[in-house]
């Protein structure tokens, strides 16, 4: 296809504007309080890329959860504006239709949710890491090299230790005295790190099947004595340790 085909396509194709457009559209943004209670699961499995009749169930509890009036009252909203604008007339007033039906179980209520957890579960991670390519990867490399591959995605679990900032703070005050990662290790939040391993490696088992192995072999793992010898937080904790103490970085 050259450019003038190319730009013929352009010219016929016609937007129209579906359930995920309008979710992704409305700007509505999570709140970092309140809804990774409700969302968690969710998010992994938006995180990735989980489909089918899990995906479905997931989003049914999402939903449950965290649905309330102001968030219908957002959705409804953002219907509407978005219904005035160019283009979105038409699928504005079906979805409008579908919406005022049934509102939590409608198809664009649904994707909102759904557009919430994605939201949640990239706020884990770098803009730049990429679960996807740490599954490419594993998939060429070496049996040796694929349990260290598998530790890298421990970054994104580090919100579940659920360190506070000024424990963290203290920790890094006190690095010369005992290195922060053995401060702040304690059994629960290194088992929490492993636990969310091994329920995104669950949902990744179609998605991405070969870091799926890796994560559910480091979640079975029995976890290390000492926070010292337990790569999975060490992992973890630089970046805890990072977003405190250097938050310029992130």
């Amino acid at each position: 296809m050259d450019d003038t085909d190319l730009e013929l396509l352009l010219d016929d194709y016609i937007f129209e504007p579906d359930s995920w457009d309008f979710a992704v559209s409305m700007g509505i943004g999570i709140d970092h309080e309140t809804d990774p209670v409700a969302l968690d699961d969710l998010a992994d499995a938006m995180l990735v890329h989980l489909e089918g009749p899990e995906l479905e169930r997931l989003t049914d509890e999402a939903v449950e959860r965290i649905w309330d009036a102001e968030l219908e009252g957002m959705v409804r909203d953002g219907i509407v504006q978005l219904s005035g604008q160019e283009g979105w007339e038409q699928g504005g007033a079906a979805a409008l239709a579908e919406f005022d039906r049934d509102p939590p179980h409608s198809e664009v209520a649904r994707e909102v949710v759904r557009h919430l957890a994605m939201q949640l579960g990239s706020a884990d991670h770098p803009v730049f890491f990429c679960l996807c390519c740490i599954d490419e990867v594993l998939g060429r490399a070496e049996p040796a090299d694929r349990r260290a591959l598998g530790v890298r995605v421990a970054i994104v679990a580090r919100r579940n230790a659920g360190v506070p900032a000024a424990e963290i703070q203290a920790a890094l005050a006190g690095a010369a005295r005992c290195p922060p990662a053995e401060q702040l290790g304690t059994v629960e939040r290194r088992a929490a790190i492993r636990v969310r391993l091994g329920r995104l490696g669950a949902f990744a088992s179609k998605s991405m099947p070969e870091l799926a192995v890796e994560l559910k072999a480091l979640a079975a793992e029995r976890l290390p004595d000492r926070p010292e010898d337990d790569d999975v937080w060490q992992e973890a904790c630089v970046h805890l340790l990072a977003e405190v103490g250097r938050p310029d970085l992130n």
